[in-house]
């Protein structure tokens, strides 16, 4: 029958293709079984293309379904949808497998691969709640259009929000916003008057906040308003959702990103209700709190503060005043490590590619967020995180507690991993016992 290589070469009708795999059998062993089952992934790429179809491209003129893969953080072994460009993923069984090139961070994203944009979901972490799996496949799937719809907005943390003030007048808006999903008429306006009075204090408070917050409102708040929609049954159940978010939030989390997951979806059900059509005129630069003020009447302004009680204000700042106490020693904690210690400096810059969990940073305040877990691949290497890296608002660098040993490629400190790519190496910094990752 020929080389493998002389089967590859051959190119043959449909009624062939038992032919043309037998011959590729006789001259290589078969590849190893993937550790994601096929068959679970191709009724998840069914039911992500219903959700797609259920929706059916209302929301924003383009459906959701497009080029989607699973792949196991592991073995990095990937199972798609349809085939790449490049022929890295070959057909099987309907589906399409290979391994993911290692200068690919694994995570719940969007990327650019061979000149595509797909949407990459680690298996097998997707939730096994069926409304959850399907709000989850909704809004990554929105994620791979999102550059077509010119939304790309800046997602940058929101300090603020890991403070006791930040939290608790975000926590207020919250709880306006579910009475205004709960009303209607008068008393809705009312509720939101009162949520925009909560967020405008809070802005008040904290400089510069409110562009912050508007622009990870758009790049994943707004995912979020389209997975609620086209996950959900219908929007009655989108909204009691909402209304369950907004009042019983995971208090285990940080909002410095995670805010924007709650706060999209009730801020797009009330402009669907009131500003019909108003997704048609977003951008980068919208602030969806500002497209719903637009909705209110001319109304004498409202007093935060005395508007606060109504919504159990009391109540909220003795919980944020007992979890504050309770971070206090986390946040000594880390900036001992990564602060006043000895530290290990990377350098950021445009191939500084990263995943990490958004439930979870810190604020050290100054611009600068630790996250506790965190992988990353750059120029240097490939850095792996378990127990803390300080990296600023700008993701300028990268600081980790000093390693023992500097010596190889293989580097190793309190909660991380480095392995260091050929032509970098480590050499002293400024500060002794300090270091810095530099090219040679």
């Amino acid at each position: 029958m020929g080389t493998m290589s002389d089967c590859k070469k051959v190119v043959v009708p449909m009624r062939y293709a038992l032919l043309m795999f037998i011959c590729a059998s006789a001259s290589a062993a078969p590849p190893p079984p993937s550790p994601i089952d096929l068959v679970q992934a191709k009724a998840a790429f069914a039911e992500a293309e219903a959700v797609s179809n259920k929706e059916g491209g209302r929301l924003w003129g383009k459906k959701l379904y497009g080029r989607l893969f699973f792949v196991d953080p592991q073995t990095r072994a990937v199972v798609a949808n349809e085939p790449d460009p490049d022929g890295v993923l070959h057909a099987t069984n309907g589906v399409y497998v290979g391994t993911l090139p290692q200068e690919i961070i694994v995570s719940n994203a969007p990327i650019e691969w061979q000149g595509e944009r797909w949407t990459m979901l680690m298996w097998p972490t997707i939730p096994a709640d069926t409304i959850d799996r399907r709000i989850i496949f909704a809004h990554e799937l929105f994620h791979r259009i999102q550059p077509e719809l010119g939304l790309m907005a800046p997602d940058s943390p929101n300090l603020q929000l890991d403070t006791p003030e930040g939290r608790l007048w975000l926590q207020l808006e919250w709880r306006a916003l579910a009475a205004a999903l709960l009303e209607q008429g008068p008393a809705q306006t009312q509720a939101i008057r009162d949520a925009l009075a909560f967020r405008s204090h809070r802005h008040e408070l904290f400089a510069g906040s409110a562009q912050t917050e508007a622009s990870l409102e758009i790049a994943e708040g707004v995912p979020e308003y389209t997975g609620s929609i086209a996950g959900e049954a219908d929007r009655d159940s989108a909204r009691w959702r909402a209304v369950g978010k907004l009042t019983d939030p995971d208090q285990s989390t940080t909002f410095v990103r995670s805010f924007a997951y709650t706060s999209g979806p009730p801020y797009g059900l009330l402009l669907d209700q009131r500003l019909p059509g108003w997704r048609t005129k977003l951008s980068t630069k919208s602030d969806l709190s500002v497209l719903l003020a637009s909705t209110i009447p001319p109304h004498a302004a409202v007093s935060a503060e005395t508007r606060a009680s109504l919504y159990g204000a009391v109540v909220i700042r003795i919980a944020e005043a007992e979890r504050a106490q309770k971070a206090e020693a986390a946040k000594a904690r880390y900036r001992a490590r990564l602060i006043e210690g000895p530290t290990l400096l990377l350098p950021g810059g445009r191939k500084f590619a990263f995943s990490f969990n958004p439930s979870t940073l810190v604020s050290l305040g100054d611009a600068n967020t630790v996250y506790p877990t965190f992988h990353a691949n750059a120029e240097w290497g490939t850095l792996d995180v378990t127990d803390g890296v300080l990296v600023p608002t700008d993701f300028s660098r990268a600081t980790l507690a000093a390693p023992k040993d500097i010596q190889g490629p293989h580097l190793e400190g309190p909660g991380w991993t480095l392995e260091l790519a050929a032509g970098w190496s480590v050499v002293p910094g400024a500060r002794d016992g300090s270091y810095t990752v530099v090219k040679k």
